[in-house]
């Protein structure tokens, strides 16, 4: 659905525990509201109609504010992310960097986002993936592992803009057609002697090539975070979004979002950029259809109907510093998929080298009965004692 932006329902809702009165956070495995203090639990209505989209030409401004809930934003003194809190949730520590310098300002939480994927992992299993995950890194200094505590960890929803367009291209190029012609070679024969053959060969005929294509993009997404890179970002996807639920304040109590970095106009931008990569593609195999190859050497490509809307997708992050260089880990809220950045100890990579090749040396005395048992004994033993002491 396409529609222009409208201010939703700025109403605050509250969030107070029906029995003691605490403040309730969602809970990820019940998917309700749950209260910290006494663990009473309370349902709220889930919408699971297809969120709204809107027109990109009635964007709305970035002071807008309808997160149906009281928001702080906090902002760190160390990396500059900006971190919407909102009820009594607080930010001990910045998620991207690990720095303990965050302080709330008067900033405004800007666009209240339309759409979400619900957290579904727990904070527990969240570091009980996060630990197994910096169990199984060989090389990772013991002191980094420390470093890396789980109670770090920290449920933040990342926001992600969508871009539905209709488009299409015009343009020019090339057609390639093959054509084959023979041509004298000299070759050597068998008695060593040499002399000329026919051959054939294949070249290609370049005629000009125009046309236009078209297509429908729907859900293009880009990030409206900055602070985390693509690479890292891209090592839990995918997000399944066909669970994408409409927004309500409810699904964020307990939890931080960090504001956008991308508003939606700089997102479009990089949104045209990805839709002309496709249309360059598909111009390219609307000339193959009747040619052998193809370039595209100009386009031209008409947006229309565009909408946008703005979704959070739920993270687990962690930033721990090492020898003068902050790491990150990021752990998938919706399915528990773990990435990140890890240092590798130089002496455990020495190690391991040590290992594979004592185990080798070991073999080669084994198959080629070379030596003595003691000594391949030794080597296999060398080799078990050089892998405990990278584990630990």
């Amino acid at each position: 659905m396409s529609e222009t932006y409208q201010q939703p329902n700025a109403k605050t809702h509250t969030f107070s525990c029906p029995s003691c009165g605490g403040r309730m956070v969602f809970d990820p495995e019940s998917q309700k509201l749950k209260c910290p203090y006494c663990d009473s639990f309370k349902e709220f209505k889930v919408y699971r109609e297809t969120p709204n989209e809107y027109d990109i030409d009635h964007a709305p401004p970035q002071d807008d504010m309808a997160w149906g809930d009281e928001t702080r934003v906090a902002r760190c003194n160390g990396c500059g992310a900006e971190i919407v809190l909102t009820g009594e949730t607080s930010a001990k520590l910045c998620p991207f960097c690990g720095a303990p310098h965050v302080e709330e300002d008067q900033s405004r939480a800007g666009i209240a986002p339309e759409s979400l994927i619900a957290f579904r992992v727990t904070p527990k299993k969240a570091a009980e993936f996060f630990q197994g995950w910096l169990k199984r890194k060989l090389f990772v200094p013991t002191k980094a592992k420390k470093n890396a505590a789980l109670d770090k960890i920290t449920g933040v929803y990342l926001p992600h803009w969508t871009y539905d367009a209709d488009s299409v291209s015009q343009y020019v190029g090339r057609a390639g057609h093959y054509y084959y012609v023979q041509v004298p070679v000299t070759v050597t024969g068998p008695d060593g002697k040499k002399h000329q053959e026919m051959r054939e060969e294949r070249r290609v005929r370049w005629e000009p090539a125009s046309g236009v294509v078209s297509n429908v993009f729907d859900d293009i997404v880009i990030v409206g975070s900055k602070r985390l890179s693509e690479g890292l970002l891209s090592s839990v996807q995918p997000f399944d979004l066909d669970q994408l639920t409409r927004y309500s304040p409810e699904f964020i109590s307990g939890f931080a979002c960090e504001k956008p970095v991308v508003d939606v106009k700089a997102g479009w931008n990089e949104a045209q950029g990805v839709i002309d990569r496709e249309m360059r593609s598909l111009a390219r195999r609307d000339i193959l259809r009747h040619a052998d190859e193809a370039e595209v050497t100009g386009i031209q490509t008409e947006n229309s109907n565009v909408r946008y809307k703005l979704m959070l997708l739920p993270m687990y992050l962690s930033a721990f510093p090492f020898k003068d260089k902050t790491y990150h880990v990021i752990v998938n809220g919706q399915n528990g998929k773990v990435g990140g950045q890890t240092p590798i100890s130089a002496i455990r990579v020495a190690i391991a080298v040590v290992v594979v090749l004592a185990i080798l040396l070991g073999l080669y005395y084994v198959f080629t009965g070379g030596g003595n048992g003691d000594y391949t004994s030794y080597m296999f033993e060398l080799g078990k004692r050089a892998l405990r002491l990278m584990k630990g």
